[in-house]
């Protein structure tokens, strides 16, 4: 072990200083060579590029070596017992206190080992905090103030509190695999006995069956496996068969929010699959949650809102869905996030643009008056390109026909490298669609809107599987055969069900 390179690679900047000054005075006659030997061995080691050691060859480079631990070890000794020396890690922290153990300083490893295992109580770093009973064993004999019963049991405890984590971790990658294996197979089936048979081979874990946190869990890994397939429709078959075996304590008040998470997942999962019927009763029953807590009801009500509002677009209600984002953003917008805010307020421009009202809507997006890459590090390039088409299709509803050219050749500029994904593949085809309509505005009609669909493969079962699509259509839709947004989509909705 090389314990020049250890020691010193926990150094500071300031820590570095000092040494130098300590090594300097406890050997004035010979601390030139010494010191720029340490110098030269922790450029080194700080940087691999730095490779020149000059006096490696020195017949006394390994004496000067040793002389160098020994005064690091002493520094250390002296460094620990009048500050809290920082280190960058704990493994770090617990080097340090092998190397007092190793030059017989109990005491100062016994400190530094006391103060690691208050930092792992905190974090619940429980495989850490067993390094450190284990260290404190083997300093045990040659120091007499250690608390042999006191370490025997936190290593009992912790190794119970290790095993559960670990348990679990088995846990999860037993839970996946048995869902892979059903999409395989199109199993989409669920019962009790399989979630209590993986649990029955865990110890630790068989009396939380009936937790709430585990369900959720297990919910969110049917979600991972389902989505990694893109398979929708089964996920919410196989979750909707999971949640029918639950069974809620909604009196339990430490589980509620656990429980508005399943509610949460479940009714997002019937919206994506465009089941409002079944969204909406899972938003019942968050709603009922939120009623009851103040966290809760503050955590869900951006979410709640956005799928609310979704909801009642779909269910003829387009004024109420308006209404419902502009209270929540008039009553709450200091308390929603900023993530929920920007979302709530561009689904608000499109659905006033849905609803004929372009000059509210033009209001919002230019309320979004910051720099793209402000928005893409808060929301993600997806959500800035959906602001730019949103804005483009208001310039265009409002006659700003230069601008909105602007605004398409801007999009195509800033955005080639995302249209070649699958994700976005329809975006090109709907930009030369809006070209089309921008340059021949009285040869657009429903057959050329046919023929653009044909030409590239259009395929609205699979388009719109995300319902935010139908409405970016149903505006093209209505300006290709001169009919109102809302009744388009309302149409295309239907044709779909």
């Amino acid at each position: 072990m090389d314990l020049i390179k250890e020691i010193s690679s926990t150094f500071s900047k300031k820590n570095y200083r000092n040494f130098i000054k300590f090594f300097t005075r406890k050997r004035p006659g010979s601390s030139r060579k010494d010191v720029q030997v340490f110098e030269q061995l922790y450029n080194h080691y700080q940087s691999p590029w730095y490779k020149k050691i000059p006096f490696k060859g020195d017949p006394n480079y390994h004496a000067i070596r040793k002389r160098i631990t020994k005064e690091l070890v002493n520094f250390l000794t002296i460094e620990n017992s009048e500050v809290a020396f920082q280190y960058k890690n704990r493994e770090g922290m617990l080097n340090l206190a092998k190397y007092f153990l190793e030059f017989k300083k109990f005491s100062e490893s016994w400190e530094i080992l006391n103060k690691e295992e208050k930092a792992c109580d905190k974090g619940k770093d429980y495989l850490m905090n067993l390094k450190i009973q284990r260290l404190k064993l083997e300093i045990l004999p040659y120091y007499p103030d250690g608390d042999f019963n006191a370490i025997k049991r936190k290593i009992l405890s912790l190794q119970k509190q290790q095993a559960h984590i670990d348990e679990f971790q088995l846990y999860f990658i037993q839970m996946k695999n048995l869902f892979v294996k059903k999409i395989k197979s199109g199993d989409l089936n669920f019962s009790s006995k399989e979630y209590q048979k993986s649990l029955s081979e865990f110890d630790n874990l068989k009396k939380e069956r009936n937790d709430p946190q585990m369900h959720l869990k297990n919910i969110e890994i049917i979600r991972v496996e389902y989505a990694i397939e893109k398979n929708y429709s089964d996920l919410a078959i196989i979750l909707e068969n999971y949640y029918k075996e639950l069974n809620f304590d909604y009196d339990n008040l430490g589980f509620l929010s656990i429980y508005a998470n399943i509610e949460y997942i479940m009714s997002y999962t019937f919206l994506d699959i465009r089941d409002f019927k079944k969204s909406k009763k899972y938003l019942e029953n968050l709603h009922k949650l939120m009623a009851k807590e103040d966290k809760i009801f503050y955590t869900y009500l951006g979410r709640h809102t956005a799928i609310d509002s979704f909801i009642k677009v779909f269910d003829y209600q387009i004024k109420e869905a308006i209404d419902v984002i502009q209270s929540s953003i008039l009553e709450f917008k200091e308390q929603l996030k900023l993530r929920e805010l920007l979302n709530l307020s561009l689904n608000l421009s499109a659905l006033l643009l849905t609803n004929q009202d372009p000059k509210s809507a033009i209001k919002i997006i230019n309320q979004f008056n910051k720099s793209d890459a402000y928005y893409i590090n808060n929301m993600g390039r997806e959500w800035l390109l959906r602001k730019e088409m949103i804005r483009t299709l208001l310039l265009i509803e409002l006659k700003h026909i230069d601008l909105a050219e602007k605004s398409l050749k801007s999009i195509k500029q800033k955005n080639t490298d995302l249209f070649s994904s699958k994700q976005f593949l329809m975006v090109v085809p709907y930009i030369k669609a809006l070209e089309k309509y921008i340059n021949e505005p009285e040869e657009t009609d429903f057959i050329e809107l046919q023929k653009v669909e044909k030409a590239f493969n259009f395929e609205k079962e699979k388009v719109f599987k995300d319902p935010r699509l139908i409405m970016f259509y149903a505006w093209l839709k209505g300006k290709y055969t001169k009919q109102e947004t809302y009744s388009v989509l309302i149409s295309e909705y239907e044709s779909l069900n």
